[in-house]
């Protein structure tokens, strides 16, 4: 009776033990679920699910926000009415040497068709002796060529001791696109061409100015 009842107990536990196994087609199914290749299709989604998070994780060095916080500074610095300044000051009460240094302050916040503009009024207003104030914009070689093409000609207009050193000074600036015509215009006063020797130049334009005073 006892041996009877460890038998069927025994029976009943493996049969459980059985049961609870997961059957050979499944269990073969699951690993070669697991174990198929990754179809294009999901290969494609998870290449761009990577360039994605990617993206997120390395942001460009340079935000956005950054970029369009600092694009406005240049624009701050222009004076937008600058017509309705110009014409103030031609219009005002003031002297034409107080009128060509109003005008000079607002030069380097102009547009390139403001500064043409205000380059021929101060060729009018600025007399010889206040000529050095706008010495720096003649030799500016960044400034736009046509705004160069006034200076340049206002100072051919100067007496010979404002205008010989103001073309030395332009032919010895690097990069200035108006350095060539300077030279020119130098040649033909002293009649001589040193090439790069600016010393040379020098010394030849100084001894023409005392020979030929204004």
């Amino acid at each position: 009776m006892v041996i009877t009842t460890v038998v069927v107990a025994g029976v009943v536990a493996l049969a459980m033990v059985l049961s609870r196994r997961p059957r050979g087609g499944s269990e073969q199914a699951t690993q070669e679920a697991s174990s198929e290749p990754t179809t294009a299709a999901s290969a494609e989604a998870n290449s761009s699910l990577f360039f994605t998070r990617h993206a997120r994780r390395n942001p460009p060095q340079t935000p956005a926000g950054e970029m369009s916080m600092a694009a406005p500074s240049t624009v701050t610095n222009l004076i937008p009415d600058w017509e309705n300044k110009v014409d103030e000051i031609l219009g005002s009460a003031g002297s034409d040497p107080d009128k060509a240094k109003q005008m000079l302050e607002m030069f380097p916040h102009l547009p390139p068709d403001g500064q043409e503009e205000v380059a021929r009024h101060v060729s009018n207003l600025l007399p010889d002796q206040d000529y050095p104030s706008m010495h720096p914009y003649l030799t500016n070689a960044a400034l736009p060529e046509e705004v160069l093409d006034v200076l340049l000609g206002d100072v051919l207009n100067r007496p010979n001791s404002v205008k010989l050193p103001a073309l030395l000074a332009v032919a010895r600036t690097p990069q200035h696109p108006k350095a060539g015509e300077a030279k020119d215009f130098l040649e033909l006063f002293l009649e001589q061409d040193y090439g790069d020797d600016w010393a040379k130049w020098q010394g030849s334009m100084e001894q023409w100015l005392k020979d030929n005073p204004d």
